[in-house]
Protein backbone atom coordinates (compact mmCIF):
# COMPACT_ATOMS: atom_id res chain seq x y z
CA UNK A 1 0.00 0.00 0.00
CA UNK A 2 1.36 3.42 -0.99
CA UNK A 3 -0.33 6.20 0.95
CA UNK A 4 0.52 9.83 0.21
CA UNK A 5 -0.80 13.16 1.47
CA UNK A 6 -1.57 15.78 -1.16
CA UNK A 7 -2.57 19.43 -0.77
CA UNK A 8 -5.21 21.17 -2.86
CA UNK A 9 -4.20 24.83 -3.14
CA UNK A 10 -5.19 27.81 -5.25
CA UNK A 11 -3.98 31.23 -6.30
CA UNK A 12 -6.60 33.49 -7.88
CA UNK A 13 -8.64 30.54 -9.12
CA UNK A 14 -5.56 28.73 -10.48
CA UNK A 15 -5.87 25.29 -8.84
CA UNK A 16 -2.99 23.00 -7.90
CA UNK A 17 -2.26 19.67 -6.31
CA UNK A 18 0.93 20.08 -4.26
CA UNK A 19 2.85 16.92 -3.36
CA UNK A 20 5.66 16.98 -0.79
CA UNK A 21 8.33 14.38 -1.61
CA UNK A 22 10.65 15.69 1.11
CA UNK A 23 8.74 14.42 4.15
CA UNK A 24 7.26 11.43 2.30
CA UNK A 25 8.91 8.98 -0.08
CA UNK A 26 7.12 9.98 -3.27
CA UNK A 27 8.43 9.05 -6.73
CA UNK A 28 7.69 11.98 -9.03
CA UNK A 29 7.59 9.80 -12.15
CA UNK A 30 4.31 8.42 -10.80
CA UNK A 31 2.70 11.77 -11.56
CA UNK A 32 2.39 11.51 -15.31
CA UNK A 33 2.26 7.69 -15.36
CA UNK A 34 -0.41 7.11 -12.74
CA UNK A 35 -1.82 10.11 -10.93
CA UNK A 36 -2.85 12.62 -13.61
CA UNK A 37 -5.12 10.34 -15.67
CA UNK A 38 -6.82 9.08 -12.51
CA UNK A 39 -7.18 12.33 -10.55
CA UNK A 40 -8.76 14.15 -13.51
CA UNK A 41 -11.96 12.12 -13.14
CA UNK A 42 -14.28 12.06 -10.13
CA UNK A 43 -14.51 8.27 -10.22
CA UNK A 44 -10.73 7.84 -10.38
CA UNK A 45 -10.09 10.40 -7.64
CA UNK A 46 -12.58 8.81 -5.24
CA UNK A 47 -11.09 5.40 -5.95
CA UNK A 48 -7.76 6.71 -4.60
CA UNK A 49 -9.01 9.04 -1.87
CA UNK A 50 -12.26 7.40 -0.77
CA UNK A 51 -15.88 7.75 -1.80
CA UNK A 52 -16.59 10.33 0.90
CA UNK A 53 -13.84 12.71 -0.28
CA UNK A 54 -15.03 15.70 -2.32
CA UNK A 55 -13.71 15.76 -5.87
CA UNK A 56 -11.69 18.87 -6.74
CA UNK A 57 -10.45 19.85 -10.19
CA UNK A 58 -6.89 21.10 -10.76
CA UNK A 59 -4.81 22.86 -13.41
CA UNK A 60 -1.38 21.44 -12.54
CA UNK A 61 0.38 19.05 -10.17
CA UNK A 62 3.46 20.36 -8.34
CA UNK A 63 6.03 18.07 -6.71
CA UNK A 64 8.47 19.54 -4.14
CA UNK A 65 11.85 17.80 -3.88
CA UNK A 66 15.20 18.21 -2.16
CA UNK A 67 17.44 20.56 -4.16
CA UNK A 68 19.31 19.09 -7.11
CA UNK A 69 21.90 21.89 -6.90
CA UNK A 70 23.16 24.05 -4.03
CA UNK A 71 21.93 27.26 -5.70
CA UNK A 72 18.39 26.69 -4.39
CA UNK A 73 16.62 25.55 -1.22
CA UNK A 74 14.25 23.17 -3.03
CA UNK A 75 13.64 21.76 -6.48
CA UNK A 76 10.17 21.78 -7.99
CA UNK A 77 8.59 19.83 -10.83
CA UNK A 78 5.37 21.05 -12.44
CA UNK A 79 3.08 18.82 -14.53
CA UNK A 80 0.27 19.95 -16.81
CA UNK A 81 -2.96 18.01 -17.20
CA UNK A 82 -1.68 16.38 -20.39
CA UNK A 83 1.37 15.03 -18.52
CA UNK A 84 3.85 17.49 -20.04
CA UNK A 85 6.29 19.23 -17.69
CA UNK A 86 6.02 23.01 -17.31
CA UNK A 87 9.09 25.24 -16.97
CA UNK A 88 7.57 27.77 -14.59
CA UNK A 89 4.37 28.61 -12.71
CA UNK A 90 4.44 31.81 -10.67
CA UNK A 91 1.05 31.22 -9.02
CA UNK A 92 2.09 27.70 -8.13
CA UNK A 93 5.36 28.89 -6.59
CA UNK A 94 3.42 31.11 -4.19
CA UNK A 95 1.49 28.01 -3.09
CA UNK A 96 4.74 26.06 -2.67
CA UNK A 97 6.26 28.85 -0.56
CA UNK A 98 3.20 29.00 1.68
CA UNK A 99 3.14 25.22 2.19
CA UNK A 100 6.87 25.09 3.03
CA UNK A 101 6.46 27.97 5.48
CA UNK A 102 3.30 26.62 7.13
CA UNK A 103 4.83 23.18 7.66
CA UNK A 104 8.11 24.68 8.94
CA UNK A 105 10.03 22.87 6.20
CA UNK A 106 11.46 26.22 5.13
CA UNK A 107 12.77 28.65 7.75
CA UNK A 108 12.55 32.41 7.20
CA UNK A 109 10.54 34.63 4.88
CA UNK A 110 12.52 33.87 1.69
CA UNK A 111 12.82 30.61 -0.24
CA UNK A 112 14.76 29.88 -3.45
CA UNK A 113 13.14 27.36 -5.79
CA UNK A 114 14.68 25.63 -8.81
CA UNK A 115 12.38 24.59 -11.69
CA UNK A 116 14.62 22.82 -14.17
CA UNK A 117 17.22 25.46 -15.02
CA UNK A 118 14.97 28.32 -13.92
CA UNK A 119 15.51 29.76 -10.42
CA UNK A 120 12.85 31.87 -8.70
CA UNK A 121 12.87 33.57 -5.31
CA UNK A 122 9.69 33.87 -3.24
CA UNK A 123 9.37 36.26 -0.30
CA UNK A 124 6.57 36.40 2.24
CA UNK A 125 4.98 39.84 2.64
CA UNK A 126 2.30 39.93 5.35
CA UNK A 127 -0.48 37.72 3.91
CA UNK A 128 0.90 37.69 0.36
CA UNK A 129 3.89 36.20 -1.43
CA UNK A 130 6.19 38.03 -3.86
CA UNK A 131 7.80 35.98 -6.65
CA UNK A 132 10.93 37.36 -8.31
CA UNK A 133 11.51 36.24 -11.91
CA UNK A 134 14.05 37.03 -14.59
CA UNK A 135 12.75 37.64 -18.11
CA UNK A 136 14.39 37.40 -21.52
CA UNK A 137 13.57 38.94 -24.90
CA UNK A 138 16.10 36.76 -26.74
CA UNK A 139 14.37 34.74 -29.52
CA UNK A 140 16.60 31.72 -28.81
CA UNK A 141 15.82 31.73 -25.07
CA UNK A 142 12.10 32.18 -25.77
CA UNK A 143 12.19 29.22 -28.15
CA UNK A 144 11.08 31.20 -31.19
CA UNK A 145 11.29 29.93 -34.73
CA UNK A 146 10.67 33.50 -35.85
CA UNK A 147 13.64 35.82 -36.46
CA UNK A 148 12.18 38.70 -34.45
CA UNK A 149 11.01 38.82 -30.84
CA UNK A 150 8.06 40.98 -31.95
CA UNK A 151 6.39 39.49 -35.02
CA UNK A 152 3.11 39.37 -36.92
CA UNK A 153 1.08 36.29 -37.74
CA UNK A 154 -1.99 36.11 -39.96
CA UNK A 155 -5.19 34.79 -38.42
CA UNK A 156 -8.79 35.06 -39.59
CA UNK A 157 -7.83 37.66 -42.24
CA UNK A 158 -6.06 39.82 -39.62
CA UNK A 159 -2.39 40.51 -39.03
CA UNK A 160 -1.88 39.90 -35.33
CA UNK A 161 1.19 41.50 -33.64
CA UNK A 162 2.74 39.17 -31.05
CA UNK A 163 5.16 40.23 -28.30
CA UNK A 164 7.25 37.21 -27.28
CA UNK A 165 9.00 36.95 -23.91
CA UNK A 166 10.41 34.20 -21.70
CA UNK A 167 9.62 34.07 -17.97
CA UNK A 168 11.46 30.76 -17.75
CA UNK A 169 8.67 29.54 -20.07
CA UNK A 170 7.58 31.00 -23.44
CA UNK A 171 4.82 33.60 -23.72
CA UNK A 172 3.19 35.52 -26.56
CA UNK A 173 1.32 38.66 -25.51
CA UNK A 174 -1.50 40.13 -27.61
CA UNK A 175 -2.97 43.60 -27.09
CA UNK A 176 -6.54 42.55 -27.75
CA UNK A 177 -8.45 45.83 -27.25
CA UNK A 178 -8.97 46.46 -30.96
CA UNK A 179 -8.41 42.97 -32.38
CA UNK A 180 -11.17 41.27 -30.38
CA UNK A 181 -9.65 37.81 -30.86
CA UNK A 182 -11.36 34.72 -29.48
CA UNK A 183 -9.09 33.42 -26.69
CA UNK A 184 -9.75 29.73 -27.31
CA UNK A 185 -9.48 29.89 -31.10
CA UNK A 186 -6.40 32.09 -31.36
CA UNK A 187 -4.71 30.43 -28.37
CA UNK A 188 -5.12 27.02 -30.03
CA UNK A 189 -3.99 28.41 -33.40
CA UNK A 190 -0.76 29.96 -32.08
CA UNK A 191 -0.07 26.91 -29.92
CA UNK A 192 -0.27 24.69 -32.98
CA UNK A 193 1.64 27.04 -35.30
CA UNK A 194 5.35 26.59 -35.96
CA UNK A 195 6.23 30.02 -34.52
CA UNK A 196 7.45 28.45 -31.25
CA UNK A 197 9.60 25.34 -30.93
CA UNK A 198 7.85 23.90 -27.87
CA UNK A 199 4.46 25.61 -27.83
CA UNK A 200 3.56 28.85 -26.05
CA UNK A 201 1.35 30.45 -23.42
CA UNK A 202 -0.78 33.20 -24.95
CA UNK A 203 -1.87 36.31 -23.02
CA UNK A 204 -4.70 38.61 -24.13
CA UNK A 205 -4.53 42.15 -22.72
CA UNK A 206 -7.23 44.78 -22.37
CA UNK A 207 -5.73 48.10 -21.19
CA UNK A 208 -7.86 49.90 -18.59
CA UNK A 209 -5.45 52.71 -17.65
CA UNK A 210 -1.74 53.52 -17.48
CA UNK A 211 -1.38 51.31 -14.41
CA UNK A 212 -4.12 48.66 -14.77
CA UNK A 213 -5.01 45.94 -17.30
CA UNK A 214 -7.35 42.98 -17.65
CA UNK A 215 -5.71 39.70 -18.68
CA UNK A 216 -6.81 36.31 -19.97
CA UNK A 217 -4.28 33.52 -20.57
CA UNK A 218 -4.40 30.40 -22.75
CA UNK A 219 -1.82 28.03 -21.23
CA UNK A 220 -0.03 25.34 -23.21
CA UNK A 221 -1.01 21.86 -22.07
CA UNK A 222 -4.06 23.22 -20.22
CA UNK A 223 -6.12 25.77 -22.22
CA UNK A 224 -7.57 28.96 -20.76
CA UNK A 225 -7.18 29.12 -16.98
CA UNK A 226 -8.64 31.41 -14.33
CA UNK A 227 -5.24 33.02 -13.76
CA UNK A 228 -1.58 32.65 -14.75
CA UNK A 229 1.25 34.18 -12.75
CA UNK A 230 3.97 33.88 -15.39
CA UNK A 231 1.41 35.21 -17.90
CA UNK A 232 0.93 38.26 -15.67
CA UNK A 233 4.70 38.78 -15.58
CA UNK A 234 4.89 38.49 -19.38
CA UNK A 235 2.02 40.96 -19.79
CA UNK A 236 3.70 43.43 -17.43
CA UNK A 237 6.93 43.30 -19.46
CA UNK A 238 5.02 43.76 -22.73
CA UNK A 239 3.13 46.75 -21.34
CA UNK A 240 6.33 48.39 -20.07
CA UNK A 241 8.29 47.80 -23.30
CA UNK A 242 5.67 48.28 -26.01
CA UNK A 243 3.09 50.62 -24.49
CA UNK A 244 5.28 52.45 -21.93
CA UNK A 245 2.69 51.85 -19.22
CA UNK A 246 3.59 52.14 -15.55
CA UNK A 247 6.26 49.69 -14.44
CA UNK A 248 4.10 48.97 -11.37
CA UNK A 249 0.90 47.44 -12.71
CA UNK A 250 -2.40 46.07 -11.40
CA UNK A 251 -3.45 42.99 -13.37
CA UNK A 252 -7.02 41.70 -13.14
CA UNK A 253 -8.00 38.08 -13.75
CA UNK A 254 -11.42 36.41 -13.59
CA UNK A 255 -11.25 35.98 -9.82
CA UNK A 256 -8.88 38.59 -8.47
CA UNK A 257 -5.88 40.84 -8.90
CA UNK A 258 -2.09 40.66 -8.69
CA UNK A 259 0.50 43.42 -8.53
CA UNK A 260 3.58 43.42 -10.74
CA UNK A 261 6.72 45.52 -10.89
CA UNK A 262 9.09 45.48 -13.88
CA UNK A 263 12.78 46.43 -13.73
CA UNK A 264 13.83 46.77 -17.37
CA UNK A 265 17.47 47.53 -16.52
CA UNK A 266 17.91 44.22 -14.64
CA UNK A 267 15.47 42.15 -16.77
CA UNK A 268 13.52 41.39 -13.61
CA UNK A 269 9.80 41.24 -12.85
CA UNK A 270 8.13 40.85 -9.44
CA UNK A 271 4.62 39.54 -8.83
CA UNK A 272 2.70 39.85 -5.55
CA UNK A 273 -0.41 37.84 -4.73
CA UNK A 274 -2.09 35.41 -2.36
CA UNK A 275 -1.93 31.63 -1.95
CA UNK A 276 -4.69 29.62 -0.24
CA UNK A 277 -5.61 26.07 0.72
CA UNK A 278 -8.71 24.45 -0.75
CA UNK A 279 -8.26 21.16 1.11
CA UNK A 280 -5.33 19.99 3.23
CA UNK A 281 -3.77 16.56 3.70
CA UNK A 282 -5.97 14.52 1.37
CA UNK A 283 -4.72 10.91 1.61
CA UNK A 284 -4.52 8.92 -1.63
CA UNK A 285 -3.72 5.24 -2.03
CA UNK A 286 -1.87 4.54 -5.27
CA UNK A 287 -2.54 0.82 -4.98
CA UNK A 288 -6.27 1.31 -4.47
Amino acid sequence: MRLYKIQYMEALGNNFIVIDSITQDFIFSLVSEEIIPILRSKEGFQRLAGRDTDFLEFDQIIVIEAPEKDIADFSVKIFNQDGSEAKNCVNGMRCVARYLSDRKISIGDTVKLLIGANQVTVKKSKNDYIVENMFSLSPSEIGLNENEQVFEIEFDNKKVPCFAVSIGNPHAVIFNDELGLDVQKFGTFLQESNSFKNGVNVGFIEIKSANEINLRVFERGVGETQACGSGACAAAVACAVQKELAQELKINFHQGQVLTKVDLSDSKVLLQGSAEYRKEDVVINLQA
